[in-house]
């Protein structure tokens, strides 16, 4: 996916910014702070380091307006307040590890100047949350700096946080009517007169499929769907039967069903684990569909989620299919304006010229040998016996070429509309029918033939008119190839290391709850796995900080006076304290991301530092507890993040 310049600049500074400037509150103000928002594109004269409010709160000392700045979406002085007001960014000293004082002084200053967002952080780790006018906040990133050096966790901060996206949230803010009809609903319903007639507005539940036509209908939601075919994209219609809602028609696009939808699939509502809903308080949800926001009823809300989930599971078990069946995963997805596909490999310029050259001596319609395969259209290369085709090849230069110069081409196994309309259009009752040698190529496939068929013809070809070395041309093939074991294949513990690389990479920017039950087997065979381990360094440092950070955040009445008295000697005793976090997962519904990827953290250090002794059985278990966790990683990475 090509990611804008601004963008750019901003993943380019936060991966080159060396922490260990900041030695002081000031130093995080003017060499985090202020750089940082300069990158997510905020106008310094949009900023306020003082700001008076006028308020008998205000007496209170501890509430004083300290270390903080403000971003508003003007710099005409007299209109910032909190109707333009933005960002509240609170700002501690490095050495300063404890929050919560300054998250309260945050949401204290929040009431009166209601941004939409508040940041607190030490120039070591931050926390961002969205502000909300009638229910509490919600915390969208809580990471270490160092997790920002991740170009996909600091593609999504900046998606979240720069000033355009957040000024234009700000002119899109809803106010607080549709919470207040849900309650007159919710009035009439109490009443019994009122109650029957509600009652039999209900839609009558079913569920219809048709081809691609998938309609999932419950008593109080309706979702039509139209479901992506092969690589192309889908929609998706939401009706709601209520009396406040009756004749909202809500649609949403290929990217808001990923984006918003794909999360938490078969949880329930109040568990935090979808991303297009909040709760407000007992009895109520906030639902995000698309541009449209709505407030629904906690029966409304367990009824969206049903419908969501059996359209969501068939969208996904779409794509994945396609993925599956053409080989895909293993290549970099790449996203254009006109065009798309999977990036197989790069070539020297001069070799892709040769290449060229032959393509354009064998058009398939010139000809009936067996190399006689070729058509260009446009910029794609269509591989062809005629009227069946083999798959469509597309070079790549310039600004959306992953090169490192002007010296090399991107070859794209492309994903043709014209190629899969086709199928759809032919006498096989499912395009995948036609994948293999003589009909529809893999990427995979692609990638062997391309290079161990096609370049060493052309090569050949080429050497015999201008007697040129073989190796002169063949060296400059830059063949990428996957780095890592087959997960199912791995016999050695470190293999594990490059999937829970991964895995901590999405749970860094994974901002939902994630449902225990999905976790319980990973923390318990992960936990089996490494129990036995002998330290091969002096220092646990590592492992005893993270210990205690979820100590501390699973205590509800954390005090930070008797915090200093936890302490772990040795790795004995840090590898028993797992346990707990076992006992706590299997008492618990669901598990926040940001836990998760502690422990995660965990597994990685000691798999690192430790020699571990381990049965074959254990590293087995390991695997499969692995397996869906790291296939859900992939899915979400590749499909849900990049429409965030």
């Amino acid at each position: 996916m090509y990611i804008p310049d601004s963008r750019q600049l901003f993943i380019g500074w936060i991966q080159a910014f060396d922490i260990r400037v900041l030695q002081t509150e000031a130093d995080v103000e003017k060499k985090f702070i202020w750089p940082m928002f300069q990158h997510l594109g905020y106008p310094d004269s949009y900023r306020q380091s003082k700001y008076t409010l006028t308020s008998n709160d205000l007496d209170n000392p501890a509430k004083q307006l300290k270390n903080a700045q403000i971003y508003f979406a003007t710099d005409d002085v007299v209109r910032q307040n909190a109707d333009t007001s933005l960002v509240i960014v609170i700002y501690l000293s490095p050495n300063t590890h404890y929050f919560p004082e300054a998250i309260n002084q945050a949401k204290f200053y929040s009431k009166y100047l209601k941004p939409l967002i508040f940041i607190v952080t030490n120039g070591y780790e931050i926390k961002a949350f969205k502000y909300f006018h009638y229910h509490r906040e919600e915390s969208i990133f809580d990471t270490m700096i160092d997790q920002l050096r991740n170009s996909q966790v600091a593609e999504a901060f900046y998606q979240e946080l720069n000033f355009k996206q957040i000024k234009n949230n700000r002119k899109n803010l809803f106010n607080d009517l549709p919470w207040q009809l849900v309650n007159i609903e919710k009035y009439l319903r109490r009443h019994q007169e009122f109650g029957i007639y509600l009652e039999k507005s209900d839609f009558e539940p079913c569920l219809i499929k048709e081809g691609d036509r998938l309609v999932v209908v419950k008593p109080k939601v309706l979702i039509e769907c139209n479901l992506p075919q092969a690589f192309g994209k889908g929609d998706c219609l939401i009706k709601f039967s209520s009396i406040i809602l009756r004749g909202l028609k809500i649609v949403l696009n290929h990217q808001q069903i990923l984006g918003y939808l794909m999360t938490g699939l078969h949880t329930e509502a109040q568990w935090g684990c979808r991303r297009f809903l909040q709760q407000i308080d007992a009895d109520n949800f906030e639902a995000y569909l698309g541009q449209t926001t709505v407030i629904l009823s906690e029966l409304e809300a367990a009824d969206l989620c049903l419908c969501v989930d059996v359209i969501c599971q068939e969208y996904k078990q779409k794509i994945i299919e396609f993925e599956n069946n053409l080989a895909t995963w293993d290549f970099h997805l790449v996203e254009m304006p006109n065009a798309r596909g999977f990036h197989l490999f790069s070539v020297d310029l001069k070799l892709w010229k040769i290449m060229h050259n032959f393509i354009k001596r064998f058009n398939y319609a010139q000809g009936k040998s067996e190399w006689h395969l070729f058509n260009q259209e446009n910029t794609s290369i269509r591989i062809s016996r005629g009227i069946r085709d083999h798959a469509f090849i597309l070079p790549i230069l310039g600004k959306f070429s992953s090169a490192l110069s002007n010296n090399q081409v991107d070859i794209l196994y492309e994903v043709s509309d014209v190629h899969i309309a086709s199928l759809e259009r032919s006498q096989l009752n499912y395009w995948h029918e036609d994948i293999g040698p003589r009909g529809t190529w893999t990427a995979k496939y692609t990638k062997t033939w391309l290079i161990e068929k096609y370049i060493p013809k052309v090569i050949d070809d080429y050497s015999q008119q201008y007697q040129v070395l073989e190796f002169d041309l063949t060296k400059n093939i830059l063949n990428y190839q996957p780095q890592n074991t087959i997960l199912k294949e791995i016999n050695v513990i470190p293999d594990l290391l490059p999937y829970l690389r991964n895995l901590e990479a999405w749970l860094s920017i994974y901002r939902e709850n994630i449902p225990a039950a999905s976790l319980r087997q990973y923390y318990q065979v992960l936990t089996d796995l490494v129990k036995n381990s002998d330290s091969a360094t002096a220092s646990i440092d590592y492992i005893t900080k993270n210990l205690q950070k979820l100590d501390w955040e699973n205590s509800a009445k954390a005090n930070p006076k008797n915090l200093k008295n936890w302490e772990i000697g040795n790795l004995k005793e840090a590898l028993q304290n797992l346990d707990t976090q076992l006992a706590r997962i299997n008492n618990c519904q669901y598990e926040n991301s940001w836990k998760a990827n502690l422990m995660t953290r965990l597994f990685i250090w000691i798999i690192e530092n430790c020699k571990i002794h381990y049965s074959q059985s254990q590293l087995n278990a390991a695997k499969q507890a692995l397996l869906p966790l790291w296939e859900q990683c992939r899915f979400e990475m590749r499909h849900v993040y990049p429409y965030r």
